[in-house]
């Protein structure tokens, strides 16, 4: 049995099939968001691993495939923005200017209230990457100091909370707007708020896609040198 925990396939598998558990229960629950495929296939996920007693690092190489997967995965998401190009044009002064606000923003508040909570600089260098894809805030969590694990568990929760508050909030400001729901979704959740993106529209999906690449691209780039001259 044991040989059987630690050996390649046995993350690998059980995340494939609790993931699958959650896509049923989310469709046969009509898209309820709380029965998101992610929020529900970690159930199974963490109670398995807490059972047979297996730590983060050995379960993150035996899902190392799916981490990979997740690069070649970001870069199709060129193929809808290719499709809403022309609508892109169209408010790319709008888009830039958004990105630089919001990815400033989501980083100053989540550091902001940590801080005020004496919270260690590794966590504050975790907590930094919340909203950016899971591989780009990985690289980027351990380039500052922070800790991949903590920045990959931070990055699903964040997501997942988009997810799920992103449609009553749409709803209470009454926008219906596909560009300004996917945009938002793509540059505060992320790949699963891209996801989620998509349920609305193509349209919703490519300006999500846009949103998420260009927040983790600027992250990447300007949050490692902005750390060093952080006291």
């Amino acid at each position: 049995m044991n040989s059987v925990i630690h050996s390649p396939l046995f993350g690998l598998l059980l995340t494939l099939a609790s993931y699958r558990l959650g896509q049923w229960l989310y469709s046969r629950s009509h898209h309820h968001p709380l029965l998101h495929p992610l929020l529900v296939a970690a159930v199974p996920v963490s109670t398995i691993l807490l059972l047979v007693n297996l730590d983060y690092e050995a379960y993150l190489r035996q899902t190392s495939l799916l981490h990979f997967l997740l690069g070649p995965a970001t870069v199709a998401l060129a193929w809808p923005l290719y499709r809403q190009l022309r609508s892109i044009r169209n408010v790319w002064q709008p888009v830039l200017v958004t990105t630089a606000v919001g990815a400033v923003l989501t980083v100053a508040i989540a550091l902001l209230i940590a801080w005020l909570l004496a919270a260690p600089g590794e966590v504050l260098a975790s907590l930094a990457t919340k909203s950016i894809t899971t591989p780009i805030a990985i690289e980027t969590a351990t380039l500052i100091g922070g800790y991949a694990s903590l920045a990959a568990g931070i990055v699903a929760i964040t997501g997942i909370t988009g997810a799920l508050a992103a449609p009553p909030v749409f709803r209470w400001l009454r926008i219906t707007d596909d560009r300004v729901r996917g945009f938002t979704l793509g540059l505060v959740a992320h790949a699963i708020g891209t996801a989620r993106a998509f349920e609305y529209s193509e349209r919703a999906g490519a300006f999500a896609s846009l949103a998420l690449g260009l927040t983790g691209l600027l992250t990447a780039l300007v949050l490692p040198w902005v750390w060093q001259g952080l006291p």
